[in-house]
């Protein structure tokens, strides 16, 4: 019942989306913008209709397959250019839009009546986020006419239509939901709305670039195939056939959700680092590894499959390095009742052992995948435990490098961004760096060519994308010991070790130095 008066209240009863329908739809602004964006649809079908092959001209020699052929094709073009010109308005106009939301009540100094007011953050963001998204739903509904034109020239069927615009969407909600998050913590509007144009075709390009490298390094057909049975009709989760869509919706989901949670936390408190609550994080872990493991049960894990569980893993390890390691370690935030009420509470931190939690269940995740693979491919047991080691070594220095940072730094948002950076060097900057030199140096043996690559072995992913390509690098080892990545290992125990000694030090010397009140009668 809490639940659904929660839902009731945020929903049905949000003045702030009552304020966006009312602005947008009194405004000239909507109106104009759709009727541009219907012009420039129907503009864009005549000059393609106008440029097409005449059908009819087959007809009247009688080759009856080619005036069809001829057809579809000029439907498939047509459906073609309007979506994209659809994929325009969602992938720039609707995050820009809720980009310059919070920012603009900020640049206009209403901010601050807003936070003195009964609004929650979660009522502001959902009120944000679903105008957004009606008006989104409107300019695709306002498409269908010209894509029933193409209907009347064949190509495309009912499943095309509704796939297209169910990715449309989605991928609305998405960048809508990534747009609310940097308008909650950024303070200009043109500064966010930068940023979010900046990801999105850094995502895009980026993101090609890097599929693309990917595919060339583990082999196309390697790279075309996945675990979990492939194909379009579905895929295997625990022995159950999903629908490829369904598992689609589901991730679209997960993203838009994690990021307006984290924009509602972000919202009143731009500084706060830890984004995510210790559950909010199990949550999400659960979800994402238990899915990776049930698209791998009992089938062989492809080389993408085994790249990907090892990528969202490592990105899991350092989320949470982020969002637990730095912060108020000596008062934390769940248990400052207890610490008040039992002394010897009062010097630990509760993140610890959630942090050590996290590095065993991520441990337990890789062994009950390669039990539950029907086979490795071209990997090697030694390889993905390999990668797996230097990951959970990798996490521990980020662990203690940000209770080092936390512990020095005057504030939590600067221990977070040297965190993160320290993060960026050694999982990606860095590893990047080693095999450009390796690529361009002229042998690929000798002092130089041993180092690039053990420089490079700081990184998971790139143990991983070695021991995909060339296979017997770790296969067949005597022990992990003799193993090439051995010397990540030992690099991150001593220099966390280094870090750990000093920033407990420095730690223990603050918390003497304060008055937490911890004397304090409890309530």
């Amino acid at each position: 019942m809490m639940l659904l008066n929660a839902i009731r209240h945020n929903l049905f009863d949000n003045p702030i989306l009552t304020r966006e329908l009312r602005r947008r739809i009194r405004g000239k602004a909507l109106v104009f913008s759709i009727i541009g964006y219907i012009v420039l649809m129907s503009i864009s079908s005549i000059l393609i209709l106008l440029a097409s092959q005449d059908p009819f001209t087959a007809a009247r020699s009688q080759d009856t397959q080619k005036m069809l052929e001829s057809l579809a094709e000029t439907g498939f073009t047509l459906f073609k250019w309007i979506t994209a010109i659809q994929g325009l308005l969602v992938l720039i106009i609707a995050p820009t839009i809720t980009a310059g939301m919070t920012t603009g009540e900020k640049e206009k100094k209403t901010f601050d009546f807003l936070r003195v007011t009964t609004i929650t953050p979660w009522m502001y963001i959902l009120g944000c986020f679903l105008s957004t998204v009606f008006y989104v739903s409107l300019a695709l509904l306002c498409a269908l006419p010209l894509i029933s034109l193409a209907f009347l020239y064949g190509g495309i069927s009912r499943v095309n239509v509704l796939a297209m615009g169910g990715v449309l969407l989605g991928c609305s909600m998405v960048l809508s939901s990534f747009g609310l998050l940097v308008s909650s913590v950024r303070d200009r509007t043109r500064t966010a709305q930068g940023i979010v144009v900046f990801m999105i075709f850094a995502a895009l390009f980026g993101g090609s670039i890097i599929y693309r490298q990917v595919t060339i390094w583990l082999g196309t057909t390697a790279a075309a195939g996945g675990g979990g049975g492939g194909g379009t009709a579905g895929l295997l989760l625990f022995g159950t056939t999903v629908p490829s869509w369904a598992l689609g919706a589901v991730g679209m989901l997960f993203l838009t959700a994690v990021f307006l949670l984290v924009a509602t936390r972000k919202l009143f408190d731009p500084e706060e680092t830890r984004a995510l609550a210790h559950w909010q994080f199990a949550l999400m872990a659960v979800g994402i590894i238990g899915t990776l493991l049930g698209l791998n049960k009992g089938l062989p894990l492809s080389n993408v499959m085994g790249l990907s569980f090892m990528a969202l893993g490592s990105l899991l390890l350092a989320t949470a390095a982020l969002c637990f390691a730095v912060g108020r370690m000596e008062v934390g935030d769940e248990i400052w009742h207890l610490k008040r009420l039992f002394p010897f509470l009062r010097p630990f931190d509760q993140t610890v052992p959630f942090l050590i939690l996290v590095g065993v269940a991520w441990y337990a995740a890789v062994v009950t995948l390669l039990k539950g693979a029907a086979g490795l491919g071209s990997m090697s047991r030694d390889l993905f435990v390999m990668a797996a080691v230097v990951g959970l070594l990798g996490y521990a220095f980020f662990c203690v490098f940000g209770r080092f940072a936390t512990a020095v730094s005057v504030g939590r948002k600067g221990a977070g961004r040297m965190t993160l950076a320290v993060v960026l060097a050694a999982w990606v900057v860095v590893p990047l760096l080693a095999a450009a030199c390796l690529a361009m140096a002229p042998n690929s043996e000798g002092f130089f060519a041993d180092l690039m690559r053990g420089i490079g072995r700081l990184s998971p992913f790139y143990i991983m994308i070695e021991g995909i390509s060339s296979p017997r690098t770790y296969t067949n080892l005597p022990s992990l010991a003799t193993a090439p990545g051995v010397g990540a290992v030992f690099f991150y125990g001593l220099v966390g070790l280094v870090f750990l000694v000093v920033g407990e030090y420095h730690r223990f010397r603050r918390w003497r130095g304060f008055d937490y009140h911890y004397d304090m009668p409890a309530n």
